[in-house]
């Protein structure tokens, strides 16, 4: 069971965007869009930094290469989104789902993420490195072949997931809980794994981490 984090807090009086000529106006108009429910659209290899989402929910919408750097997010859901190689980096994503989306290949990294969830996402080849981590919930969904180096860790959770042949370097697992994940294959230290929490067959095999043989 994981701990409860803060959830997004959306108002109930939404404007619907349902084309992407309407989301790019709003773009254009004003760095920062509010009460939006922006839903069924493509958005095509668009190029913006500084963007600001508060209050708003995607729904069923396709970024296709889109860069997003430095990019704000405040009180954002997105639902059966594909954020596929979206790159997020440098961003602030605070009290913000990610749920049923797709995230394979994104870039999130020297960001600050707090009180967010990935729940049943799939995010392999996915990159974390060098972000901020604070009350971040993964919960059933894949990570394999991500890089989440260098993160700085305090109260990421892990439930469930798929991290085979993920990178941990540098990224210090205290009180993370490991045990019914899937970790074959991961690049980690001994000094990060340092209080992590591993079921006994995950045990013998992060062993083999320091050189020892089981017998």
């Amino acid at each position: 069971m994981l701990k409860k984090i803060q959830k997004p807090k959306i108002n109930t009086n939404l404007d619907v965007v349902n084309t992407v000529e309407e989301l790019l106006g709003l773009i254009e108009e004003d760095e920062k869009i509010c009460d939006k429910l922006i839903e069924n659209i493509d958005i095509q290899s668009i190029d913006e930094s500084r963007i600001a989402f508060d209050s708003c929910v995607f729904k069923n919408v396709n970024f296709n290469n889109c860069t997003l750097r430095y990019i704000d997010l405040l009180d954002v859901v997105f639902e059966r989104c594909d954020l596929s190689n979206i790159d997020f980096s440098d961003g602030s994503i605070y009290r913000t789902e990610f749920n049923n989306c797709k995230l394979i290949g994104g870039k999130i990294e020297d960001a600050n993420l707090k009180d967010c969830l990935f729940k049943n996402v799939l995010g392999d080849y996915s990159s974390f490195s060098f972000s901020k981590l604070n009350k971040v919930n993964f919960e059933s969904s894949s990570f394999a072949s991500s890089i989440f180096m260098e993160v700085k860790n305090k109260n990421m959770q892990f439930d469930d997931c798929n991290f085979k042949k993920t990178v941990f370097t540098k990224t210090f697992l205290e009180d993370v809980d490991l045990s019914n994940c899937e970790i074959d294959g991961i690049e980690i230290g001994i000094r990060e794994l340092y209080k992590a929490k591993v079921n006994a067959s995950q045990g013998l095999e992060l062993i083999k981490l320091i050189g020892l043989i089981v017998e």
